[in-house]
């Protein structure tokens, strides 16, 4: 059995979900499948999308980068990369499509229905709700309803969707999208192994010289979705409590105008995915926030990173959700509320003054294993030719 693996937005050699297609690629070759890549790039020289797999077969195209405020000109580059796929498509004697869904995921999707293929649908957004969410266009606008038909039709011929949390899951039931045919694999950290360094082992604590303190982290891409203004505002509540913002983004600039105002709040740039785990670990306290309502459309890649390194972690994500729920029942950490800093202050407060004795690894083990849901891929490829 043949996957063709469609990953049509422009590849990042820093994205954070790498690690996720390196790892779906190589549980599909140990499994016995055949993989062709579609990826598109910026020039013919760049290879670092192979992952060092030597027996896949790879089909590259050339796009330019996009202004990622202007859904317009990304929608049209991306369509224009995703007719190209989808004649590639037709050639191919792939028997699956394999789409990671972007806004433009029309075209390869048509074009695997018409050759009969199976088509598995990989959903690590909402589109275009999550476009609504981080005010790029207005719910129900001409352009909403404009994007939303395009991807009505992808949800519809997908013979399978995966969702990345329940909450997603639900909203796409709520979509009118057949609930049988949607699973929910949340993404995973980078190994089955619970992470355990201690500060004077911690690299990026030497890189920067920390002084051994309580320090409050948020660590990520700071974006649109992020909503990391919320740190900013309960920084100004709590002087005496030490703030980190760590990355880049849309926003940074913004976040650091406002964070330039306060003393307890340090910024520093993006930084290589080895010192991921150095970061969350040193932590008192990981923030993850979303816009409100973002866990329906979206869930941060990290997630499982920052729970297999066991530090307390605040989610703003609503106490609501279904997430939350899990959250509660597996003691992971605090939900708050998404839009409401005073909460987001009390949680901070009381880890600070809670010293905490073991570290908790609880959902991680539960919902973010590696092995576990890599098996659950393999297992829902393998059975689509079966349906």
């Amino acid at each position: 059995m043949k996957i063709a693996i469609a990953t049509p937005i422009l590849f990042d050699p820093s994205s954070p979900f790498n690690h996720l297609f390196k790892d779906l690629i190589g549980e599909f070759l140990k499994a016995g499948f055949q993989v062709v890549r579609f990826v598109a790039t910026r020039d013919l020289q760049e290879e670092d999308y192979k992952f060092e797999f030597d027996s896949v077969e790879y089909v590259k195209f050339i796009r330019r980068e996009s202004n990622h405020g202007n859904i317009i000109t990304r929608f049209f580059r991306d369509s224009v990369t995703n007719i190209r796929e989808a004649r590639a498509l037709i050639r191919s004697d792939a028997d699956i499509l394999f789409e990671d869904i972007s806004y433009s995921s029309f075209w390869p999707v048509k074009a695997a229905k018409k050759k009969g293929m199976r088509v598995i649908a990989m959903l690590q957004d909402v589109w275009p709700d999550n476009a609504v969410q981080s005010g790029l266009i207005k719910k129900n606008g001409f352009l909403y309803k404009f994007f939303d038909v395009w991807q009505q039709f992808v949800y519809r011929e997908s013979d399978r969707i995966i969702c990345i949390s329940d909450d997603m899951k639900s909203y796409m039931v709520s979509k009118g999208i057949d609930e049988k045919k949607i699973e929910v694999i949340y993404n995973w950290g980078y190994s089955d192994e619970t992470v355990n360094i201690s500060w004077d082992e911690n690299e990026f604590v030497r890189k920067y010289k920390l002084v051994k303190d309580f320090y409050a982290v948020y660590a990520g891409n700071i974006g649109k979705m992020q909503n990391v203004e919320l740190i900013i505002r309960a920084a100004k509540k709590m002087p005496d409590t030490k703030f980190l913002i760590i990355g880049d983004g849309a926003k940074r600039e913004e976040i650091a105008r406002m964070a330039a105002e306060l003393n307890n709040v340090t910024m520093y740039p993006l930084q290589p995915s080895k010192l991921a785990e150095h970061i969350y670990s040193m932590a008192g306290v990981n923030i993850i926030p979303l816009v409100e309502g973002g866990p329906q459309t979206a869930m941060p890649s990290k997630t499982g990173v920052v729970l297999s390194c066991g530090q307390p972690v605040i989610f703003c994500f609503g106490a609501g959700t279904e997430f939350a729920k899990k959250v509660k029942q597996f003691g992971a950490g605090i939900s708050v509320s998404a839009t409401d800093e005073e909460e987001l202050v009390e949680a901070i407060n009381w880890f600070r003054h809670h010293e905490k004795a073991t570290k908790n690894y609880e959902l991680f083990k539960s919902q973010f294993l590696r092995s576990k849901n890599l098996e659950r891929y393999s297992y829902i490829v393998r059975e689509s030719r079966r349906t």
